[in-house]
């Protein structure tokens, strides 16, 4: 195989998955492992669910800012200087996020902003108070989803799902005014719907029933996390 490829002018590389992460995410591209092993996996074609190992139990927490931590969207002026076209305040939200995260001090988030595409990682997570910033592990920057992702308006969704599994993360949930189409990612159609709060970019996480579902999420994640500890202490 390899000689019919050098012989086409071609080169493979054979890494495992998570160095391939890595060097997909350099280049621009992720991949969704969990896809890939349910279109290959003989499993499929007999009716069982392929494996995949979800072995990151650390509670994760994917947060966007428009429409979620603040009522509106952003506006960025060549200057740096931003505003939001509700005539809202900047991160009036945050607080609530804060109250809500304060007793569980294991979750980590990554950010799911736009603002990534126009500002630096560091300048982005500036932004946000050291109650919230020094949780930050990651962000979904550089990454791309698929085209009939993108074009039906479900590329949010396809991005934050790949990071997840990329990722192997077992608890994980993502507030985001952009998070449709969740019902058709996953093995099963549905089986992530609990993993994604869509919100109203008026309300952002002002919204009670928001609230609710993350802290029902909180207890449930926290509760699993130290019983997975305790089975492997």
């Amino acid at each position: 195989m390899f000689k019919v490829l050098k012989d086409f002018g071609l080169v493979m590389l054979v890494m495992p998955n998570g160095e391939a992460d890595v060097v997909l995410e350099a280049l621009g591209h992720t991949v969704n492992w969990y896809d890939v092993m349910a279109s290959q996996s003989p499993a499929t074609k007999i009716g069982r669910r392929p494996s995949l190992t979800l072995d990151r139990t650390t509670p994760t927490l994917f947060v966007d800012y428009d429409g979620t931590l603040h009522a509106g969207h952003a506006l960025i002026d060549t200057a740096g200087q931003i505003t939001l076209d509700s005539g809202r305040a900047l991160f009036e939200f945050v607080p609530l996020l804060v109250e809500m995260l304060e007793p569980y001090p294991s979750v980590e988030i990554v950010l799911t902003t736009s603002w990534l595409a126009t500002l630096p990682e560091d300048k982005v997570i500036s932004y946000l108070p050291a109650e919230l910033a020094r949780r930050v592990v990651g962000t979904t920057q550089g990454r791309k989803a698929r085209f009939s992702y993108l074009r039906d308006g479900t590329g949010r969704t396809d991005i934050i799902t790949s990071y997840a599994f990329g990722k192997r993360l077992l608890h994980w949930l993502a507030i985001d005014d952009s998070v449709y189409g969740a019902d058709r990612f996953g093995y099963e159609p549905g089986e992530l719907t609990a993993n994604f709060v869509l919100l109203d970019s008026t309300r952002g996480i002002s919204d009670e029933g928001a609230q609710q579902r993350i802290r029902d999420w909180l207890v449930e994640a926290h509760k699993d996390n130290c019983t997975q500890r305790g089975q492997t202490s």
